[in-house]
């Protein structure tokens, strides 16, 4: 760092400037021979204004390249600011190395710096190029719809002649976009940071949405529904960080636990309206002749979209979320029964975690397509009713949940018995003392293997289109036979695929880190915080 005296002299600002300046650059290529400060700052100038020069012919060589039916505006300059930019920091990395001669002191670092940025730029330069240049992004535009819904989805959707289903979808987006900002307000994230991750999210919604190329829907009324959806989180995450601001800590967590329960809900209620059962068809009729409030309860009075037309990314949400919620709850219950001295308790729970564990995924699958029928039956007066996708969500709940209960039983274990002790002195019943005291602490130190099994669920809902359910990379997979014009144009249906799975895990990844970070987790001895 350049120390007070030194700049002294100078504007804040600038001195600010310079000082990250040369941290940024020890980072990158090491610590430069030379001593004298002056002539470093003015080596690092000279490379700065070299690696912005570079960018500037880079990208206008990059720019006036031609236009074609394949290669448009937009990806013209995406391509050539990509491209120029990292090419631009790989000449900037060298011209500090060759300048400052760090490869005299630190010639570790400065190898490890170029060599990066060699990587990095011939990485990205390919990505972009295949990306904007050779692929043909237009077979994603033709079947958004189809991607999200699937075949059957998409009818019952877009089309005139069947009754529209839209509405069944918009309630549940409202619901979990309000959910979403009033869990980030209530949480130690930043409004600044969350306002600016919130609006990339949504831009990056709305271009893929509302892209009126190929759309085989009412651009429009989606635009006004997705403005609905923002204002709606915008306006929970401003209402729960004022309250959050305002109450004492115990009462934000009592909103933490309302919200996660909300959350369960959310997942529960997507499926009724989506095809509500007979029960809640019977009873929106009754509710229907309620004189204020009948309107609300009219719509589910008919039956909806059943499970058997549902596909897409829908599809792979709900049996993820069932293998995540569900499966959490199913976890819970065989660590503690695992652990019971009880045999009647001990035994099945055993026996099931040590049966499912022991079997592949996709075995479980083809079981719950040919063999699960004929379990049920005794509990279901027509077991066509238990449709592939409900058999699905009970696979990966059952799956997930003996793997999360392995992870909670590690857990348990570790849990220190002067904690037990403590709970039995203060008079707690063994069941409060599980589920106040051992349990939020297995849990807590659990988390992220909890959250990689999540993960794990996530991407093994890929298997679905083994069994012939028309599941998002299933979709992807056979999207190319949709259009004459797209025979041939399998891979980018593949890469945009990957880029959706590989988006939902990273999030998936990010928000245990941030709930890690408020358990006090990430610095050693947050045990205590938490």
């Amino acid at each position: 760092m350049i120390s007070g005296s030194l700049l002294g002299n100078l504007p804040r600002s600038r001195a600010e400037f310079e000082a990250a300046l040369l941290d940024v650059e020890v980072g990158f290529t090491g610590r430069s021979s030379d001593e004298g400060m002056r002539r470093d700052l003015l080596l690092s100038y000279i490379a700065l204004i070299v690696g912005v020069i570079w960018f500037l012919v880079q990208f206008s060589g990059h720019y006036s390249m031609d236009l074609s039916e394949r290669i448009s505006r937009t990806d013209r300059i995406l391509y050539s600011f990509g491209s120029s930019f990292f090419q631009s920091f790989l000449v900037w990395i060298l011209s500090l190395t060759l300048l400052k001669r760090t490869f005299v002191r630190t010639p570790s670092i400065a190898i490890l710096g170029v060599g990066s940025a060699l990587a990095v730029y011939y990485v990205v330069d390919l990505s972009l190029e295949i990306a904007l240049l050779t692929m043909r992004w237009d077979i994603i535009w033709a079947n958004r719809v189809l991607t999200l819904l699937g075949a059957r989805m998409t009818e019952a959707m877009t089309q005139d002649y069947l009754p529209s289903q839209n509405w069944r979808l918009w309630p549940v987006i409202y619901l979990t976009w309000g959910l979403f900002g009033a869990a980030y307000g209530v949480s130690k994230t930043k409004a600044r940071k969350f306002s600016m991750y919130f609006l990339v999210a949504t831009l990056v919604v709305c271009a893929y949405a509302l892209n009126p190329e190929y759309a085989n829907y009412d651009v429009e009324a989606t635009a006004m529904k997705l403005g609905y959806a923002t204002a709606i989180g915008v306006l929970a995450f401003t209402l729960a960080r004022i309250y959050s601001n305002r109450r004492d800590e115990y009462q934000v967590n009592r909103v933490k636990k309302l919200l996660f329960f909300l959350a369960i809900f959310d997942f529960l209620i997507t499926i009724v309206i989506m095809d509500p059962p007979e029960f809640i068809q019977s009873l929106a009729s009754y509710l229907e002749m309620v004189p204020v409030v009948g309107s609300l309860f009219s719509p589910l009075t008919e039956p909806g979209v059943p499970p058997s037309e549902w596909g897409g990314l829908f599809v792979n949400i709900i049996v993820a979320s069932a293998g995540c919620v569900l499966g959490l709850g199913v976890g819970i219950l065989l660590a503690f029964g695992r652990q019971s001295k009880l045999p009647i308790l001990k035994w099945p729970s055993v026996s099931i975690i040590e049966i499912v564990r022991s079997g592949p995924l996709i075995c479980w699958l083809y079981f719950a397509m040919y063999l699960l029928p004929d379990v049920v039956d005794p509990l279901f007066t027509n077991p066509e009713d238990f449709d592939n996708i409900v058999r699905m969500m009970v696979i990966f709940s059952l799956f997930g949940g003996v793997y999360i209960a392995e992870v909670i039983r590690g857990g348990l274990q570790a849990v220190d018995s002067g904690q037990k002790e403590a709970a039995v002195a203060l008079g707690l019943s063994p069941i409060q003392a599980k589920r106040l005291v051992e349990l939020p602490n297995a849990i807590r130190t659990t988390l992220p293997t909890i959250v990689s099994q999540f993960i794990g669920l996530w991407k093994d809902t890929t298997l679905l289109f083994i069994i012939n359910i028309l599941d998002f990379f299933k979709i992807a997979k056979d999207m190319p036979n949709t259009d004459l014009s797209f025979l041939g144009y399998f891979l980018e249906p593949l890469y945009f695929s990957a880029l959706v799975f590989w988006v939902f895990a990273f999030y998936l990844s990010r928000v245990s880190i941030g709930v890690e970070r408020g358990l006090g987790l990430i610095k050693e001895g947050g045990g205590e915080k938490a």
